[in-house]
């Protein structure tokens, strides 16, 4: 299933009151279209929003599917050239009925190229996913 850019800023835009009193912000709309493996862990697009409060949050097919709600994402980094964030999904059980207890996310976005990079790694397997593309910005 694809998820359009608008469809995903919408779910992260009117996903509650509290994301609804600080709509304000950086949409990072992005297409990651370099995969290491064709793999559904790496979703083909990512929405990341900065709000002008700070909080980042992040969604794409696999928050969509696994926890329903776009999710606030840790800042690891944020400067003028680099915003570098993490988020972790928990609980997981795939089509296989493999389990893992947290696949963890990491993402680098270099802010003059607007390029991103997503790394993914499922606990308890040594299994690594990667990707990497391009956001168009859009400001609120």
């Amino acid at each position: 299933m694809k998820i359009g850019a608008l469809a995903i800023a919408a779910m992260l835009v009117f996903s509650g009151p509290v994301l609804a009193a600080k709509a304000k912000g950086i949409l990072y709309d992005c297409d990651i279209t370099d995969k290491r493996d064709r793999l559904y862990w790496i979703a083909d697009k990512i929405a990341i929003v900065v709000m002008d409060s700070g909080e980042v949050m992040v969604y794409d097919e696999v928050i969509m599917r696994f926890h329903n709600e776009p999710m606030a994402a840790q800042v690891t980094r944020d400067n003028t050239r680099k915003l570098a964030i993490r988020w972790t999904l928990k609980d997981l059980v795939n089509s296989s009925n493999q389990y893992t207890s947290a696949f963890e996310y990491r993402a680098t976005l270099n802010k003059s190229s607007n390029k991103i990079s997503v790394h993914a790694r499922p606990d308890g397997y040594p299994n690594k996913f990667s990707g990497s593309g391009v956001c168009t910005t859009r400001v609120e």
